[in-house]
């Protein structure tokens, strides 16, 4: 599932996932967990 929707490599995921696997937010989004990364509400709101 995670190959799919992130388009990370099996072999990354599976390596990442072994131990906890810290990122920000951003580094989430370039990952591809995230669609986006809203800095504030009012932003979110805006949406």
């Amino acid at each position: 599932i995670l190959t799919h929707h992130t388009g990370q490599k099996f072999e990354k995921i599976e390596k990442d996932t072994d131990r906890d696997f810290y990122m920000t937010a951003q580094e989430s989004k370039e990952y591809g967990l995230v669609d986006e990364v809203i800095k504030s509400r009012e932003e979110a709101v805006k949406k």
